[in-house]
């Protein structure tokens, strides 16, 4: 048996236990609707304990929050005010769920559709709605306490061993990248394939927030563990300059000159061999990059590319040191890097305004749309419709096109459905004990929780599985007819076909377009960077960034628009870390009321509001391109002016705005 089998078959019987003792202990207090605690183990199960553990706490918060919710709304707003005020209930707090990409979200979004779910059935016996409300937050909380004992008790899967893993991993690739590109790899094969790095910085990244609820002793290593993702944000751009860099000098001279060429071989040596020390080599470097002719172009890139190794060499060195220190904790750190420790957060990612409010509003829209059939057409099982379409939109609101999930849940309700059925009217009906309905159950659900941790299979065993328990409707007795189960399994298609058309219609966006918003949300960040209005934290800036990376990767890949066929979104990333490197410039440079640099800033701004806009044309780059020549060589050549840093961050903005543009053959000619 496989690993990957042992660990599906655990996770399978895990979560059946967890449901069963939910079951279990809702019929024994007698709760009128335990299978709501089934539903929320299923739905609350994670391979991972700590996963399982910090979505439990923010589901609990959410639940409580949405329960509060429609006690509050519908007594006091009765009939068509209470249904429409649950409404925007709903969509507002799924545009802010939507806003808060981190496990924290999920408080928004219970409180959205779990008050959809007690507040729609509840309208019609508002006076009774808190006692509802309580039996639904004990329902779904007992579930939730249920999944979470059982996952952290049951031979648990820690975060902690995953994260480290991960990170490994990541490092493993980056030291591979690096060493490609010292080594002559193809820079542009390489930037393409290692953009997916940023994809997996991102994981992480999500992964860690888990980490103050795991059961590993990584645990409380949290703050080593932002650290670390702090200097993976460094080194995406890092590498990819570094790529950027020899590409121009291979450009200028065909090849490295004999002392550069020595150079990346020691750094190349370097990284292959983890346990060198670092500092005779950086050393050299400085020492070689304080003897560098900046009075042509061929030594302003040999010492942008000297800058950049350093960096490197400095990040990576870091990077290792933290990672030693996961593995061995009682290993201290060296001062500096304890500092950093001390000073990690937590960093933002990309948020898209627009896309949460959209998402807010198509499920307002779907949920008004259900309420007028449940309620023009009398239909007395017309509030299922309701919370399926609020359930539905929420469920998937972060995918860039909801449209192909929302189908693939409705055929999740046509598998169920019939499933559920022969249950109901040819088994359970024989079934007259507790231990006999575990027997019962347990090949679905099993089966059903082998196929939940595969990732092709997930999101369809997860929806069958939900859909049979709920068309199950477990009691302590079986008391529906037939034509109860279709009047009320009806609804849910009903609810269905109303947020997929609204979904469709409002929401849904194809991979070019997706990818396009990106794009300009990305060159309107640039351009309030280049104003001096960006993130004033360049971690903070770096992170929504790579965020964004990771978030493109892939989309540009799929795309087959050619308008998009030559975005490099890493040449993005490399131009606004070069513009929080000028910020020092910027600011000493206005002390002395310098203003060399300021018209460069103020036409790179312009340069990116027009891409973002839309309105970019080939005369902003003409004026830009003689604007960015004597920029670089009023301050490149003069070493009292700009530090290497700096003179890195000027060469690389002229060669993410104009790569395949020949520089002047000397300095002087940029004068010109």
């Amino acid at each position: 048996m496989t690993q990957a089998t042992r660990d599906r078959l655990h996770f399978a019987f895990a979560s059946f236990a967890a449901a069963m003792l939910a079951l279990y202990i809702s019929l024994a207090i007698g709760l009128p609707k335990p299978y709501w605690a089934v539903i929320t183990v299923y739905i609350v199960s994670h391979p991972i304990a700590g996963a399982v553990r910090s979505k439990a706490i923010y589901r609990l918060l959410g639940t409580g929050l949405g329960a509060a919710a429609s006690v509050v709304l519908v007594p006091h707003l009765v009939n068509a005010p209470a249904l429409l005020s649950l409404a925007l209930w709903v969509g507002v707090c799924l545009a802010v769920a939507v806003l808060d990409r981190s496990p924290r979200s999920y408080i928004m979004m219970l409180a959205s559709y779990t008050a959809a779910i007690i507040g729609f059935p509840g309208v019609l016996q508002p006076a009774a709605i808190f006692d509802v409300a309580l039996a639904r937050v004990q329902e779904i909380g007992l579930g939730i306490v249920c999944a979470t004992l059982v996952h952290s008790l049951w031979f648990p899967r820690p975060v902690g061993t995953v994260v480290r893993a991960r990170l490994d991993a990541w490092l493993t690739e980056a030291d591979q990248w690096a060493l490609d590109l010292l080594r002559g790899g193809s820079a542009e094969t390489l930037e393409r394939d290692r953009s997916r790095l940023a994809g997996a910085a991102s994981e992480i990244r999500q992964l860690a927030t888990h980490l103050p609820y795991d059961t590993s002793r990584l645990r409380e290593t949290t703050a080593v563990v932002q650290a670390l993702q702090e200097r993976l944000l460094r080194l995406i751009p890092l590498l990819a300059s570094l790529s950027d860099r020899l590409a121009a000098l291979r450009a200028l001279r065909g090849a490295p000159d004999a002392e550069t060429a020595a150079a990346l071989a020691e750094v190349a040596d370097w990284v292959a061999s983890p346990g060198m020390d670092p500092q005779p080599l950086l050393q050299r470097l400085r020492r070689q990059a304080a003897c560098v002719d900046r009075r042509d172009w061929t030594g302003l890139h040999q010492l942008s590319l000297l800058s950049r190794l350093l960096d490197l060499i400095e990040a990576l060195d870091a990077s290792r040191q933290l990672l030693a220190h996961l593995h061995a904790p009682e290993r201290a750190l060296p001062s500096p890097l304890a500092e950093v420790v001390a000073r990690a957060e937590e960093r933002p990612l990309h948020r898209d305004p627009g896309l949460a409010w959209r998402s807010g509003g198509a499920a307002t829209l779907s949920i008004l749309i259900c309420c007028a059939l449940w309620i023009l057409g009398g239909w007395s099982a017309g509030d299922g419709a309701a919370v399926l379409a609020a359930v539905l939109c929420c469920l998937f609101a972060t995918m860039d096109d909801p449209a192909p999930a929302m189908r693939a849940f409705g055929i999740s309700l046509l598998l169920a459905v019939p499933l559920a059925a022969v249950y109901l009217f040819v088994l359970l009906p024989r079934v007259h004990d507790f231990v006999p309905l575990a027997l019962v159950l347990a090949p679905t659900l099993v089966g059903l929780g082998m196929l939940m941790v595969s990732p092709q299979h997930a999101l369809l065993s997860l929806s069958v599985n939900i859909n049979f328990i709920n068309s199950l409707a477990l009691q302590d007795r079986l008391t529906w007819t037939f034509a109860d189960f279709l009047n009320v399994n009806l609804a849910p298609f009903v609810g269905l076909l109303v947020a997929l058309s609204v979904t469709r219609g409002l929401r849904s966006m194809g991979v070019e377009t997706s990818a396009r918003r990106l794009l300009r949300q990305t060159w309107d960040a640039l351009a309030r960077l280049a104003e001096g209005r960006g993130e004033r934290e360049p971690l903070a800036f770096a992170s929504r960034m790579t965020d964004r990376l990771g978030l493109l990767a892939p989309k540009l890949a799929a795309s087959k628009d050619p308008a998009l066929a030559g975005v490099s979104i890493l040449s993005e990333l490399r131009a606004g870390m070069d513009l929080v490197a000028l910020r020092g410039l910027r600011a000493r440079l206005s002390a002395r009321n310098d203003s060399t640099l300021e018209p460069l800033l103020q036409a790179l701004a312009a340069h990116y509001r027009a891409r973002a806009d839309r309105q970019r044309g080939p005369d902003a780059e003409a004026d830009l391109l003689p604007l960015l020549d004597r920029t670089i060589y009023r301050l490149g050549t003069n070493p009292a002016e700009t530090n290497a840093r700096e003179v890195s961050a000027l060469l690389g903005l002229r060669r993410s705005l104009f790569p395949d543009t020949p520089v002047p053959m000397t300095t002087q000619e940029a004068r010109a």
